[in-house]
């Protein structure tokens, strides 16, 4: 009995563990305003999966129009993760998300529940499924409080106080080097990391910090790093392996001119919706009342609300209040609102810049998932939801069939896509070259091969050949 009761456990622990690696992690890829909400949704109704959102603003509190959060009633449907973690005033990085997505993640697989991560940020979930990342490993160096003075310094000044000296360099803290300028922290890197010196642009301050308190918390150059995690079995150029390998990728895709006007009546809708009054909150409660307002960085750099601040500068909330009166009753004998032409134009940039991300976000999924030869890609399947009338036999149907085939072990009806050398393929990506015509320095053998052949530089050339005689 004892014999059969073991014999029993063990075939029972072989089935679970076969079962648990039936398991997809899910990921949904693709520009903003393709779907991704939605099919997640759907997706996570049908399996009993739950939901994680790999999106940089939208780990935020506040600007949930602005953001496109999932709504209260979308949550409903499903439990969502890594929405609102966050403090606008407190900066919320990408190591901060994959330290917190990966036990979130590890929980589901190990309760068979299926993780479907959806994806606005692409740089988040390379975080996820690669070994990618190299962080301090004490948190000392950004919490370290010692008065910094922001200064620039030259030559002489660094020769008399030795800043340049690695001594100096290791009792840096964030703090300071915040308050540095960038080409002199350029300087210092070249001292204890010249390979990372040489693939960082001078004016990268926020890598070249990061690169500076990786090596003051670990003792290790990034570039010895890199160097370990890409002699990982299966790493490639771009760093370690995958981390993962039951990984679905779906890359949902539309026509840009159809989803360009798509886009465009989002825009409109998030006004409908309540998005003048979110900003005007927004900025009266985080942003109006500090004097150092950095719109590249944190939330602030939100699309969405970035463009509205010369409207929200210069007119106060009763001006909000005159526009949306006027724009409701439409009433031609009522007087133009004097912020109606501002207000116009920051939505009419922000359907630029909206769609102009758009183009930026698939350029990401197909250099960096698709054109890289080097690197071990899970299969990535395109999903077209340019006709929402076919949303359930091309997107919905399709994904559901590869999840099916993946868990019953067998090939699904459309074919993953295939993979191509990329731009950057055979260039070196780690090396610097100044140009003496131009006087700009470029980092990787590609931006300086497009340089050297691009108008403006043999316009300068030209220029410069004529003034020399």
């Amino acid at each position: 009995m004892r014999v059969f009761r073991v014999f029993f456990c063990n075939v029972s622990w072989i089935l679970v563990n076969k079962m648990l690696k039936k398991v997809p992690l899910v990921v949904i890829l693709g520009s903003t305003g393709t779907g991704k909400t939605k099919l997640s949704l759907e997706l996570a109704k049908k399996y009993g999966g739950e939901i994680i959102s790999a999106d940089s603003m939208q780990v935020y509190k506040g600007l949930n129009i602005a953001t496109a959060k999932a709504t209260t009633a979308e949550q409903q449907v499903a439990p969502h993760h890594l929405l609102d973690v966050a403090q606008p005033g407190i900066p919320y990085t990408v190591v901060d998300f994959r330290n917190s997505a990966h036990p979130i993640i590890n929980d589901l697989l190990g309760r068979n529940k299926m993780p479907i991560v959806v994806g606005g940020t692409n740089y988040y979930i390379e975080s996820l499924l690669w070994n990618v990342l190299m962080a301090p490993t004490s948190s000392s160096a950004s919490t370290n409080q010692e008065c910094g003075v922001k200064r620039k310094l030259d030559n002489s000044d660094s020769e008399s106080d030795d800043m340049f000296h690695i001594d100096t360099i290791k009792r840096f803290t964030t703090q300071q080097m915040n308050e540095m300028e960038s080409c002199d922290l350029h300087k210092c890197l070249q001292q204890i990391d010249p390979i990372t010196a040489n693939r960082l642009h001078p004016n990268n301050k926020r890598k070249i910090i990061r690169a500076i308190e990786i090596f003051n918390s670990s003792g290790k150059s990034m570039s010895s790093l890199l160097e370990e995690q890409r002699s990982q079995d299966g790493g490639s150029n771009l760093g370690g392996p995958l981390r993962y390998k039951n990984v679905i990728l779906f890359w949902l895709q539309c026509e840009q001119e159809i989803l360009n006007r798509r886009l465009d009546s989002r825009v409109d809708s998030m006004l409908e919706n309540g998005l003048l009054a979110e900003i005007r909150n927004f900025h009266e409660n985080f942003v109006k009342p500090f004097t150092d307002k950095d719109y590249t960085k944190g939330i602030l750099q939100t699309i969405g609300f970035k463009e509205f601040v010369p409207y929200l500068e210069k007119f106060s909330r009763d001006e909000d209040d005159k526009i949306l009166q006027y724009t409701n009753l439409k009433d031609d004998k009522m007087d133009i609102p004097q912020g109606l032409e501002i207000l116009t134009k920051c939505l009419e940039e922000l359907k630029l810049v909206t769609r102009r991300y758009s183009k930026k976000q698939s350029k990401w999924v197909r250099n960096r998932f698709l054109g890289n030869l080097s690197r071990d890609v899970p299969p990535l399947y395109k999903l077209d939801t340019t006709d929402p009338s076919k949303w359930q036999e091309d997107v919905y149907g399709r994904a559901e069939d590869v999840i099916e085939a993946f868990i019953g072990d067998r090939m699904p009806k459309i074919e993953p896509e295939k993979r191509f050398p990329g731009p950057k393929e055979g260039l070196n990506d780690e090396v610097t070259n100044f140009c003496e015509v131009c006087q700009r320095t470029f980092v990787g053998e590609f931006q300086w091969k497009i340089h050297l052949e691009s108008k403006k530089h043999k316009r300068i050339q030209i220029k410069k050949a004529k003034s020399d005689k």
